[in-house]
């Protein structure tokens, strides 16, 4: 019996374990804080971990597109329908929101206080690649601002990068979104909510990329960002519909 015994557990010592499948999210870097809350979840429900790349939209649907590795992408609607991913599914994750955020010692009341002349700069997304950029540049021109602040204005590459001269108090105010505005919010002074009529609704999407080798848990993941705790943390960081 012993004999036996020792046989099977050499038997079931003996035969390999599948390797855990790892997902690829890739995502627009303002949305990190949202993704990192929700896969650092989705963990420690499944165990399944998740692998995350972030960038600008542009550099993140390329690397969709290229690489097969990626198998979700998270990013704005307007900006995924142009990239024409090819994806098998898709759905979607909240409502992106535009603010100004000011360094500490200042503070934004209205748009008047963009025209101040103590203001110097003012930090923005990439007004071409970013979503956040574009919705700053409509914000700007459909409140009769754009050409009276346009030498003002500091164009960067990405939300986070905007954000970073608001921390380091080098720019008098910048337009990021709400959810890396809530991320920052002990290191700067403040945001306030712009005006969302004077700029196109921004949707939050995940695609499922058609490419994906790992099929059955991106629907295990799409299927936990309609769960009640999901939708709790994208509430958290200012996503909610």
């Amino acid at each position: 019996m012993k004999n036996l015994s020792a046989l099977l557990l050499f038997v079931l010592l003996s035969v390999p374990v599948a390797a855990q499948a790892k997902i690829v999210i890739a995502s627009g870097a303002g949305y990190r804080a949202l993704v990192d809350h929700l896969t650092d979840e989705y963990t420690a429900k499944t165990g399944n971990e998740v692998e995350r790349v972030y960038g600008n939209m542009a550099r993140v649907t390329a690397q969709a597109k290229n690489s097969g590795t990626v198998d979700l992408v998270l990013g704005d609607k307007s900006f995924l329908d142009r990239a024409k991913l090819d994806y098998s599914a898709t759905q979607k994750v909240g409502r992106g929101r535009l603010v100004i955020a000011y360094p500490k010692g200042k503070n934004f009341s209205g748009t008047d206080d963009l025209l101040a002349a103590q203001v110097s700069r003012i930090t923005l997304p990439d007004t071409t690649r970013a979503i956040y950029g574009k919705a700053a540049l409509q914000y700007l021109k459909n409140k009769g601002l754009f050409s009276r602040l346009e030498p003002k204005l500091l164009m960067v590459a990405t939300v986070p990068q905007s954000a970073s001269y608001v921390v380091a108090g080098e720019v008098d105010y910048a337009f990021i979104n709400l959810t890396h505005a809530r991320k920052i919010k002990d290191s700067i002074g403040g945001f306030t909510l712009v005006d969302e009529s004077a700029y196109s609704p921004i949707s939050i999407m995940i695609e499922q990329m058609n490419s994906s080798a790992h099929a059955d848990e991106c629907r295990i993941f799409m299927k936990f960002l309609k769960s009640s705790a999901a939708r709790k943390i994208v509430a958290a960081h200012g996503m909610q519909d």
